[in-house]
């Protein structure tokens, strides 16, 4: 059910892509709404993002499921890893950025993109780290988060897309989601952690006393 969602959402978020190629300034809402600054490095920088992203959030899924069997990961999971990292690090990360600094609902959606693409490139860079230096645990741990963000766009488009059929689509809004879609998520999944790992550390005291 989770795959079947997350696809249906990944196909509406390229449902616009019809508009970028070629680019539509007139009937496409967000190439419209940075028209005036629709060429040079931010172009550059958006087509390299639109075709970095998906590929991304695929291939991230792909390692994300095969990663999660800890006794047999397959021998292509490594292979696409390499591969993920240097999309994320070299395409996805710097074309974020440049793309952040004119995000439509201002300066704190500027600031919300940009530290959204700094935290993707350490996460991934610290996922590298770990998995170099033959730490496992650590390097799915890092993975996962890195997959949560990448994922963020997602619940993005979902939250803004019930903003506008609610009619309550506003630029605080937007301010609000650019910081939440990827925040709340993240702070979910480190509560999560920290509730499984204690529940953890509980049935293994409990199973020594009664050993």
């Amino acid at each position: 059910m989770t795959i079947v969602l997350g696809v249906s959402v990944l196909v509406q978020l390229l449902i616009p892509y019809r508009g970028y190629f070629p680019a539509n300034l007139q009937d496409s809402v967000f190439l419209s709404a940075h028209r005036g600054h629709f060429h040079g490095w931010y172009r550059f920088a958006f087509y390299v993002h639109i075709v970095a992203g998906p590929i991304a959030l695929v291939q991230g899924a792909a390692l994300f499921f095969s990663g999660s069997r800890r006794k047999r990961i397959p021998p292509w999971h490594r292979v696409i890893g390499r591969v993920q990292a240097a999309v994320v690090l070299l395409f996805l990360f710097p074309s974020g950025l440049v793309m952040a600094q004119y995000a439509m609902a201002g300066p704190t959606a500027e600031a919300a993109f940009t530290l959204l693409s700094l935290a993707t490139a350490v996460t991934m860079a610290m996922a590298i780290r770990s998995a170099m230096v033959g730490r496992m645990t650590q390097h799915r741990l890092w993975a996962t988060r890195c997959f949560l963000l990448l994922c963020s766009p997602l619940l993005l488009r979902v939250v803004v897309g019930f903003t506008i059929v609610t009619g309550t689509e506003t630029d605080f809004a937007h301010r609000l989601i650019a910081w939440t879609s990827w925040l709340v998520p993240w702070f979910l999944f480190e509560v999560g952690r920290k509730c499984h790992d204690a529940a953890h550390r509980e049935t293994k005291t409990s199973r020594l006393h009664t050993a």
